[in-house]
């Protein structure tokens, strides 16, 4: 009877974690070392996307605030939804980063909502491109 208890805390444990791990900005990931940000400014143009205003690319932005629940673009919350460009293209119409951003903004059941507050107009667009460009 012990042994069923602990084992159900520590599935709502990595459940609370997986829901609530979308929302959590990490003071290291919000602001990377200045050398990181001259590095990528400095590189040339075949090299890194350019960063967002945070100092991040459209790849560390996804995998900070959407791999959790989109891993490789897939949906572990609707399968069936995955973050495929033809498959967005299909279903809704989704062709273009700023079509992204309105669903982070305002998402349907079972997506966390990203608001202003939590990732910038300009880092909510570099996600948009990084998506389209990843995921075909």
């Amino acid at each position: 009877m012990h042994r069923r208890l602990v084992v159900t805390m520590a599935i709502l444990a990595l459940i609370t974690g997986g829901v609530t791990g979308c929302k959590k900005k990490s003071e290291e990931q919000a602001q990377p070392p200045q050398s990181a940000v001259t590095t990528a400014k400095s590189a040339p143009a075949t090299a890194q996307p350019a960063p967002s205003a945070t100092g991040l690319t459209g790849e560390q932005l996804f995998k900070q605030h959407c791999a959790v629940c989109h891993p490789n673009g897939g949906n572990t919350i609707t399968p069936a939804k995955t973050l495929s460009a033809k498959a967005m293209a299909d279903r809704s119409k989704i062709t273009k980063p700023e079509d992204i951003v309105k669903i982070m903004r305002n998402p349907g059941p079972g997506m966390n909502k990203f608001d202003e507050g939590m990732i910038s107009n300009d880092d909510a667009q570099k996600i948009g491109q990084y998506i389209l460009a990843t995921f075909p």
